[in-house]
């Protein structure tokens, strides 16, 4: 019994922060860009399903034409690559996410996977959620000054 509870304790750490990789972060000390982060119950569960599912893909997405967003763009699915044949591409929209959100995930949803170019499609939800416009330019300046 005392050695299940000694492997117990010793692979606890491991398995917890694995999922912690892809969870929202609980505060916003700290992170990189300006405004809120959603912090909604669906919102939440999707950006860590999504961003555990994506975690699997990082060997088969290298060098794909990475499409960064938010609904809009999760919402095109799979069935965009039929619009760009021939071409790799790695799908990183999360429903709900803003311009500061894009870029706390940038690294590791876009950047790690050295994408042959990145199509970006961000501002919607700050806008609607009403971040004033300077804000937003500047995230967006973040995201592309990472992306050089």
């Amino acid at each position: 019994m005392k050695q299940l509870l000694l492997l117990i304790a010793l692979l606890l750490p491991t398995i917890t922060s694995g999922q912690d990789a892809f969870t929202l972060p609980a505060s916003e000390e700290g992170l990189p860009g300006e405004g809120e982060l959603r912090r909604y119950d669906g919102y939440v569960k999707n950006w860590a399903r999504l961003r555990s599912q994506w975690s699997e893909q990082v060997a088969q997405d290298q060098n794909a034409v990475v499409f960064l967003g938010d609904s809009i763009t999760q919402g095109w699915g799979p069935e965009f690559r039929g619009q760009f044949a021939g071409m790799k591409l790695a799908n990183r929209g999360i429903g709900g996410d803003t311009t500061r959100g894009m870029l706390i995930r940038l690294q590791q949803d876009v950047l790690s996977l050295n994408p042959k170019a990145v199509v970006l499609l961000m501002g919607t939800n700050d806008l609607e959620i009403g971040l004033e416009p300077e804000l937003i330019s500047r995230n967006f300046a973040k995201v592309i000054q990472a992306l050089k």
